[in-house]
């Protein structure tokens, strides 16, 4: 004779609480591309606005137009895209770190 598989019984708290996790996972991620963002908004300002006013005054005072003020520029392409590439970095970093704690908490049953 055959036996019958073993199944799984799951009860409606048990779906409410994986839906409830799914939510907080996705709300997690909201809100830590949020902050990322933010983040990377003040720096990217600050890094592209110095070098080009920097560029510009200093083209004024040595009467040099606009070889410092390109020289700026490029020194701003520069800066903003090694923001940019950090900001990605860390937030993959993080993300991957959120991850593998909910993996974590999902084999071991806890929250």
């Amino acid at each position: 004779m055959k036996q019958a598989a073993a199944k799984k019984t799951t009860t409606s708290t048990d779906v409410i609480d994986e839906e409830m996790q799914r939510m907080a996972s996705v709300m997690d991620a909201r809100q830590q591309f949020l902050v990322s963002t933010a983040d990377m908004s003040w720096r990217l300002a600050i890094t592209v606005v110095v070098p080009i006013v920097a560029g510009v005054k200093l083209d004024d005072y040595f009467n040099t137009s606009p070889s410092l003020t390109l020289l700026g520029f490029m020194v701003a392409a520069a800066g903003g895209s090694a923001v940019v590439w950090r900001t990605v970095k860390n937030l993959n970093t993080e993300q991957a770190e959120s991850s593998s704690k909910s993996h974590r908490s999902k084999k071991t049953g806890e929250d």
